[in-house]
């Protein structure tokens, strides 16, 4: 626990002066260079793509869906689908609010205030939820789940990971948030997943049970 602990305030403290570097620095050069030359790009075409592989309606239904199975096919969560299918939904599900709630608290201008309104920076406590930037929704579901994905399928990991990068790429191709929102995002996503694994790891019940089988058998 400490050690995580560690490396989530150690990666925060960088994650968080990479952003403040790239919020005063950089965000407004690449968003507006994106704009400029991958509008009408195959890359937006592509980025298009793969932003939808992790849009807020189909994870929130996704989401609903597979509570509502654990619910009705094994609600004392015995087995070991459900586990593993509970954990990835608890990953994506923390992300989720701890993401939003950022979202409406820094309430920060999405790249289109800077193109049609000239608009960019903070204001917080906003409600205009759809036109708030940071952190990057499709960045931190993404990271969350796949994330979660990584750490239960570990043949697959580096498949995982990255698709994750590329969803995130695909929400700076889009103009759709600047890359510090787009780092938050990952941010979030990931270590949403380490604590839930680290405090709820799917695998635990069967490897107890596994060992408890050994015992007896001795």
């Amino acid at each position: 626990m400490e050690t995580l602990a560690k490396k989530t305030a150690i990666y925060g403290l960088i994650g968080f002066s990479l952003y403040l570097l790239l919020f005063f620095f950089l965000d407004r050069s690449i968003s507006l260079w994106a704009y400029n030359n991958l509008s009408s790009s195959w890359l937006f075409d592509a980025g298009t793509f793969f932003s939808y592989l992790a849009d807020g309606s189909f994870i929130r239904i996704s989401l609903a869906l597979c509570f509502i199975l654990i619910l009705i096919f094994d609600p004392t969560i015995k087995h070991h689908w459900t586990r593993i299918l509970l954990y990835i939904c608890l990953s994506a599900a923390i992300a989720f609010v701890i993401g939003e709630g950022m979202k409406i608290f820094l309430g920060r201008h999405r790249p289109v205030m800077l193109y049609e309104k000239n608009l960019y920076g903070l204001h917080f406590f906003s409600k205009e939820w759809a036109m708030n930037s940071t952190p990057s929704g499709h960045s931190l579901r993404a990271f969350a789940i796949l994330t979660a994905m990584s750490l239960v399928f570990k043949r697959w990991s580096v498949f995982f990971i990255s698709l994750a990068i590329l969803i995130c790429l695909s929400r700076i191709i889009v103009t759709a948030h600047y890359p510090s929102d787009v780092l938050f995002g990952a941010y979030i996503g990931i270590f949403s997943a380490l604590w839930t694994f680290k405090n709820y790891h799917p695998l635990g019940h069967s490897m107890k049970s596994h060992r408890t089988s050994i015992q007896t058998k001795i």
